[in-house]
C-alpha cells in the first residue's frame, strides 16, 4: 500500500512537471496570467509587475522552455510585433501611471523598447501615446501593457490621429532640406520670425526626450535634416516640410501650368506702357540655401504634416513666397517701369530694362536669405505691329553697334600689341647699347693692366682658334699652300709670340681713342 501510494505521488509529481513546462515556439512570446493571489498596494492594478494575480508584465521569450506550477498559471502564444522596413512603429501604453493632463505625450522611460514591461512600470511609465518609436524589426513585446499601431495593424483605418501614412520614415532626398516642426517644447520668444534655438544630442529629431531634455522649444526649427538622409521621426511629436534646395527655375508665361506647380500663380507680364500694351516673358532662377528654409516656413506656414497634405506640405510655403514675395517684387518694378517710361524709350532702353530688374529682384529676395541667380527677361511684344516693328529695327541697330563695338575694341588690341613689341625691341635695343659699354670698359681695363700689344695678341689667337681647319686632308694636298696662306699664318703667330714676351708696361697711358681703334683692328 505505501508503494502504490508513493508511486501516485510520483505520477502525479511527473504530471505537474510535464504540464508546467512551457516552451515558446519561434517568432512568438508566452503571456502568462497568474489565476489567483494577493495583490499588492504597489503594484499596478492592470497588469501585475509583482506576481500578483492577473495578466503577468513578464514574458516568456521565444525558444525558450519554462516550468510554471499547474493550475496556477495560463499561458498562451502570440507573434511578436513586427515593423515592417521604411516605417515605425507607435506605442501606446494601456498600463501605467496616469499622464498629466496637459502632458500629450507619456514620460520616456528606459525599458529595452518596450520589451520590459515590468522594468516600465516600475520605472512609473506613464499611459498613452509614448515618444520613442519603434524601427524596423521584430520586438518581444507584451500586448497586455502595449498596443503597437504598424502600417499593417492601422491597414485603412486611423487610430490616435494617425494614418498609415504617417508611420512612413522621412526620406529627405537630395536637392531638398527637411524642416521639422514639433509639437512639444518650451514657448519661443514672441518675435514671429525666429526659429526654435539648436539642441544637440537628439540625432535629427529621432531622440525627443534628448531635445525636450535641452530645453527645446515647440514649431519651426533652425536645425534642419540633412539631404540624403532617412529618419525615424514620432509623428505625434514633429512632422517634416521638404523645402527644395536645388536651383529651381520659376517662369512668367502665358501657359498653362499645373497647379501644383511651384510658379502656378505667375503669368505673363502685361503692361501699359504709354496707352501701348506690351506683354513679356521672364524666367527667373534662385536657390533656397538650408540656413534660409526655416524661416520661409516660419513665415508661409504649412499644411500642418497631415498624411492627406503630405505631398504637398513642401511646395506649399515654396508657392506662398513666389507669390507674395518674388512675384510681388516682379510686379511693383514693372509697374514703376510703366508710370514713368515712353514707349520709345521703354523699346530702346529694354536691355537696361532687364539689368535693373535683375538688381531689384536681388535686393529684395535678400532679407529672405533665398539666392536669386539668373534673371531673364525674354522679347517683348506688342499688340500694335508697329510698336513691334521699331523694336527690331532698334535691334538691328544695336546689333551693329556692337559688332562695330567688338572691331574697335579688336583694332585697339592690334594698336597695344604692335606697341608692345616696339616696346620690347627698344628694350633689346637699349640692353645691347649697355652690352658694348660694358665691353668697351672692360677692354679699356685690359689695356690699362697689359698693354696694348697683348690684347691684340689675345684677340689674335682667338681669331685663329675659331678658323676652321679640316683635321685630315685626304688625297692631293699640293694646292693647299696656295689656298690657305700656311706660311704667312706661321710668320703671324710666331712674330706675335715674341712681342707678347716683351714686357708690359703696368701703365700704359692709352686713351679711350686708342682703345676703341685697338677694337676696331681686332
Amino acid at each position: 500500500m505505501i508503494v502504490f501510494l508513493a508511486l501516485l505521488v510520483l505520477a502525479f509529481a511527473a504530471a505537474a512537471v510535464v504540464t508546467g513546462t512551457r516552451t515558446v515556439p519561434d517568432g512568438h512570446v508566452g503571456l502568462v496570467v497568474r489565476r489567483f493571489g494577493i495583490r499588492s498596494n504597489r503594484d499596478d492594478p492592470r497588469v501585475s509587475h509583482l506576481d500578483g494575480p492577473g495578466p503577468q508584465a513578464g514574458i516568456l521569450n521565444e525558444n525558450t522552455r519554462t516550468w510554471l506550477p499547474w493550475g496556477l498559471y495560463d499561458v498562451r502564444f502570440v507573434p511578436q510585433t513586427y515593423v515592417p522596413i521604411g516605417t515605425v512603429g507607435l506605442v501606446v501604453a494601456k498600463a501605467g501611471a496616469q499622464r498629466p493632463p496637459h502632458e500629450p505625450l507619456a514620460a520616456y522611460v528606459e525599458c529595452d523598447r518596450f520589451q520590459d514591461g515590468a522594468r516600465f512600470l516600475a520605472g512609473g511609465g506613464q499611459r498613452g501615446p509614448q515618444l520613442e518609436v519603434l524601427t524596423s524589426g521584430h520586438y518581444a513585446i507584451n500586448p497586455f501593457i502595449f498596443d503597437v499601431l504598424t502600417v499593417e495593424t492601422l491597414g485603412g483605418e486611423e487610430r490616435e490621429g494617425i494614418v498609415a501614412a504617417d508611420l512612413r520614415e522621412v526620406d529627405v532626398k537630395v536637392g531638398e532640406t527637411g524642416v521639422v516642426i514639433t509639437r512639444l517644447g518650451q514657448r519661443p520668444p514672441g518675435d514671429w520670425n525666429e526659429t526654435g534655438r539648436g539642441v544637440g544630442g537628439h540625432w535629427g529629431f529621432q531622440l525627443p526626450w534628448r531635445f525636450l531634455e535641452g530645453g527645446g522649444q515647440v514649431g519651426v526649427q533652425s536645425e534642419t535634416l540633412d539631404e540624403g538622409g532617412t529618419y525615424a521621426i514620432n509623428p505625434w511629436f514633429a512632422h517634416v516640410v521638404k523645402i527644395p534646395s536645388r536651383v529651381l527655375v520659376l517662369q512668367w508665361t502665358a501657359e498653362r501650368r499645373s497647379a501644383d506647380n511651384l510658379d502656378a500663380s505667375l503669368d505673363q507680364i502685361v503692361l501699359d506702357v504709354q496707352g501701348h500694351t506690351v506683354r513679356m516673358s521672364l524666367k527667373q532662377t534662385l536657390r533656397i540655401p538650408p540656413e534660409a528654409a526655416p524661416r520661409l516656413v516660419r513665415r508661409f506656414g504649412d499644411l500642418g504634416g497631415g498624411a492627406s497634405a503630405r505631398a504637398a506640405a513642401g511646395r506649399i510655403p515654396v508657392q506662398q513666397f513666389v507669390e507674395k514675395e518674388l512675384g510681388a517684387a516682379v510686379v511693383g518694378y514693372f509697374r514703376g517701369i510703366a508710370a514713368t517710361y515712353r514707349i520709345q524709350e521703354f523699346i530702346t532702353r529694354y536691355n537696361e530694362v532687364g539689368l535693373e530688374l535683375k538688381d531689384h529682384v536681388r535686393q529684395a529676395l535678400g532679407p529672405t536669405g533665398v539666392i536669386a541667380l539668373e534673371t531673364t527677361l525674354e522679347e517683348f511684344e506688342c499688340d500694335e505691329p508697329e510698336v513691334n516693328r521699331m523694336r527690331r529695327e532698334i535691334a538691328l541697330v544695336a546689333e551693329k553697334r556692337r559688332k562695330e563695338e567688338a572691331l574697335t575694341e579688336l583694332l585697339n588690341l592690334r594698336r597695344d600689341n604692335e606697341r608692345i613689341i616696339v616696346d620690347i625691341e627698344a628694350q633689346k635695343l637699349r640692353l645691347r647699347d649697355e652690352e658694348n659699354r660694358v665691353s668697351h670698359d672692360e677692354q679699356r681695363r685690359l689695356i690699362e693692366l697689359f698693354g696694348k700689344e697683348h690684347v691684340q695678341l689675345e684677340r689674335v689667337l682667338a681669331l685663329l682658334a675659331d678658323i676652321p681647319v679640316p683635321d685630315v686632308v685626304m688625297g692631293d694636298a699640293t694646292g693647299l699652300g696656295s689656298g690657305i696662306p700656311l706660311a704667312n699664318i706661321k710668320d703671324l703667330v710666331l712674330n706675335l709670340a715674341r712681342r707678347a714676351n716683351h714686357t708690359v708696361d703696368p701703365h700704359p697711358d692709352y686713351t679711350e681713342l686708342e682703345a676703341t681703334e685697338l677694337e676696331d683692328e681686332t
